[in-house]
């Protein structure tokens, strides 16, 4: 019995440890024209200020985030030069055999069809690199050594603090 409340007054201490400083998290979602990625601390999304804000406690966790926010950009910008390519292929395959402009398609086809495929396969190679680096630069805030000052957001929750207990009240 001693060994279980020991095990559990560890966990409760481990928990307050950790519950001190936000802890981040990543979601990835596919869409229909690239990804989105979701820094989250706790159930909550935070905004790009917001991020900012935590990530400039630690300036290499920053450099890696504004790194990754590039590569999404490169991402996004290929998967619409990709999405364009492949309307102009469907574009060029419907028309007639019997037209003047069927050498033009002929001409301009392939090419078309190479570019879509290569724009396909760039932007799948900077997409997997953004979501490995938005994950470095969290877990170089989550795990360094040199922990700031928690900051919180106003999210309808009034934080206090009493000598050894930090409580929550939620406003309605």
């Amino acid at each position: 019995m001693r060994k279980i409340v020991f095990a559990l007054l560890m966990v409760c201490v481990m928990t307050e440890v950790h519950s001190q400083q936000p802890f981040l998290r990543i979601d990835y979602r596919q869409t229909f024209l690239g990804d989105r990625i979701d820094i989250l601390d706790g159930p909550k999304v935070l905004t790009k200020q917001e991020i900012y804000q935590l990530m400039q406690t630690n300036p290499e966790a920053f450099e890696t985030y504004q790194m990754a926010l590039k590569k999404q950009s490169t991402s996004k910008w290929l998967d619409g030069g990709a999405f364009l390519a492949s309307v102009g292929v469907i574009a060029l395959s419907f028309i007639p055999p019997q037209s003047s402009s069927y050498s033009t398609r002929n001409k301009l086809f392939i090419p078309l069809a190479v570019t879509t495929v290569g724009l396909g396969i760039a932007s799948g190679f900077y997409r997997r690199s953004s979501r490995n680096m938005t994950r470095e630069a969290v877990d170089l805030y989550n795990f360094s050594e040199k922990k700031a000052d928690p900051i919180y957001f106003d999210d309808g929750l009034t934080y206090y603090s009493i000598p050894d207990f930090i409580g929550v009240q939620i406003r309605f």
